[in-house]
Formats: structure tokens, C-alpha cells, sequence
């Protein structure tokens, strides 16, 4: 599914879940299937409560999705990529940059 961001607040939201290399680095993670915290917490060698506070950054933008499954020791919190294309579009008119130097 693919994300169009044209609303200049939407694109700071967007953004802003984009600012910081964990949250980029969880989102390709998820992308590929749904992870638990825990999974998460152990392949980016973070805590989980460092992952559980940036998996809330990017349920915040709308980015992610969150369920819940029966695990070993209770229920885990499974997070899953809403999107596999997010494009930011600034200006409405389509057309290319050009060169200014020419």
C-alpha cells in the first residue's frame, strides 16, 4: 500500500517519524513482516522500552499498525508497516526541477 503526503502538516508528521534512525530502521524491519518488541529489541540490540517509546512515535504519524497475539509469556504487542511506499509531494504542478545555472 502506498502513503501520498501532500497536506504540509501531514508531511512534518511524516517527517518527524522520520528524524530518527531507529524509528527508519523499524519501519524497514516491520516492512518485511509483523515483529514483536521483543523481536525488535534484540535485532536492533535496543531496550524495549527505547523501542516501545519510538514504536509509539510511528503508531503517532500513522505509519504503523499495532495488534495483539498470545505469546510464551502473555500477550505481545505484534507491529506491522501500514504502508510499503510513502512519497512526499510538494508541489501540485508535476513538474520537474530544472537547472538554475544553465
Amino acid at each position: 500500500m502506498e502513503l501520498v503526503v501532500t497536506d504540509p502538516e501531514d508531511i512534518l508528521r511524516v517527517s518527524t517519524a522520520f528524524s530518527s534512525m531507529t524509528r527508519i530502521n523499524i519501519l524497514k524491519l516491520v516492512a518485511e513482516k509483523p515483529k514483536s518488541i521483543t523481536e525488535l529489541s534484540n535485532e536492533l540490540m535496543m531496550s524495549k522500552g527505547n523501542i516501545s517509546s519510538q514504536v509509539a512515535e510511528l503508531q503517532n504519524a500513522g505509519l504503523i499498525e499495532i495488534s495483539y497475539e498470545n505469546g510464551e509469556k502473555g500477550i505481545k504487542k505484534m507491529i506491522k508497516s501500514k504502508y510499503d511506499r510513502i512519497i512526499i509531494v510538494l508541489s501540485e504542478s508535476g513538474s520537474s526541477l530544472q537547472e538554475s545555472n544553465k
